[in-house]
């Protein structure tokens, strides 16, 4: 009888264990309605958060701060500012909210993300606002690089942090490259609204994976999947009305791109980040 009772007792447990073990995995499921407790800091664009029983590493999606703690690497100018101006927004919120773009984790398993403090501002945004950051954009999480383009820019202009050294303000960050062979050729008609891309060659061009900046806004058009045929034109459209035309249009998403009071030139990249065509606004 005596053993009798403790295999019920064993079986009911069971479910209890279960129950338990659930919740414990569903605790370290990162989502995006929910508010975690700030863990620790690590750097401007790096810190932890609490997960259950267990810390996940955060990294900022869109931005880069300069460095602080890289090894063999001297301290860069405005890390220890940008460590410090993220460390005390953290340490204010205590807790964070976390939305993420197409790609959950980076290549060391942090946790990519865009990090809302309690107040419903957006940490990232803020950084790059006080220009103690510089947009990183890394394929394929590209959803808010128009905006945070947008952002940076505006802190160039007002010289903040970073920017207020002017060979910050006048060098690009990476160095262009220019592709071996294109083909491509760029219109702009700014009025209008209208980008006219013409292929030149006799093969197809696949331009999955391709950009269309306009460079005074640092604005960007990413192509989704699509092939330009030989000798044939793609317009991409930022016009407020619909344009028809006998070729195929791509829709920008966003009207009123480019600047008709200044120079505005257009740049045009492939997969590979290799610049294939200039429009020079002269």
């Amino acid at each position: 009888m005596k053993r009798m009772f403790i295999i019920l007792l064993m079986l009911a447990c069971l479910p209890l264990a279960a129950c338990s073990a659930i919740s414990e995995l569903n605790s370290n499921v990162i989502q995006t309605n929910q508010w975690y407790q700030v863990a620790g800091y690590i750097d401007g664009d790096t810190f932890k958060i609490k997960t259950g029983s267990d810390e996940t590493t955060i990294r900022l999606l869109y931005v880069d701060t300069p460095e602080t703690k890289k090894q063999d690497s001297p301290v860069e100018p405005f890390g220890p500012e940008a460590s410090a101006y993220t460390k005390e927004l953290l340490t204010e919120s205590q807790e964070v909210r976390l939305t993420f773009d197409k790609e959950l984790n980076d290549q060391y398993d942090r946790t990519l993300a865009m990090v809302e403090l309690k107040d419903g501002r957006i940490l990232n945004e803020l950084l790059l606002e006080e220009g103690l950051a510089k947009v990183l954009i890394v394929e394929p999480n590209v959803k808010m690089e128009n905006a945070y383009k947008q952002l940076e820019q505006q802190a160039k202009v007002a010289k903040k942090g970073l920017w207020s050294n002017t060979d910050e303000s006048t060098h690009t960050e990476f160095p262009v490259k220019k592709a071996a062979r294109t083909g491509i050729t760029m219109d702009v008609d700014k009025v209008a609204e209208l980008v006219t891309i013409t292929n030149t060659t006799n093969d197809a061009i696949p331009m999955n994976g391709w950009k269309l900046v306009s460079v005074r806004g640092n604005q960007t058009f990413p192509f989704g999947p699509y092939i330009l045929e030989a000798k044939q034109i793609v317009i991409v459209s930022s016009a407020d009305e619909t344009v028809t035309s006998d070729s195929d249009i791509l829709q920008w998403g966003a009207t009123n791109i480019w600047n008709n009071k200044e120079s505005d030139p257009a740049e045009l990249y492939n997969q590979y980040n290799e610049l294939v065509s200039v429009w020079e606004d002269n």
